[in-house]
């Protein structure tokens, strides 16, 4: 009796190590395609930035502000 007692305790350590494993393994791959994701998200709104800035420009170019350049620059460009 006390043989399979210990085989008894010996498999059921043994599937819960396994079990433990699988979980983080599992746990690490959620993780993963979260992160996954996230940066993909953000990839798609830059791109979706990108889209509007040139879609407002095509239909109001005046309505963009206007760049000024210091006139250190200017002086510099006209010598």
């Amino acid at each position: 009796m006390s043989r399979l007692r210990v085989i008894f305790i010996v498999f059921s350590v043994t599937a819960f190590l396994i079990f433990t494993i699988l979980l983080r393994i599992s746990a690490s791959r959620m993780f993963f395609q979260y992160q996954q994701a996230s940066v993909e998200q953000k990839e798609l709104l830059q791109q979706l930035w990108q889209k509007q800035l040139q879609f407002e420009c095509l239909v109001n170019p005046a309505g963009l502000p206007q760049i000024q350049l210091p006139a250190d620059s200017l002086e510099d460009g006209a010598e």
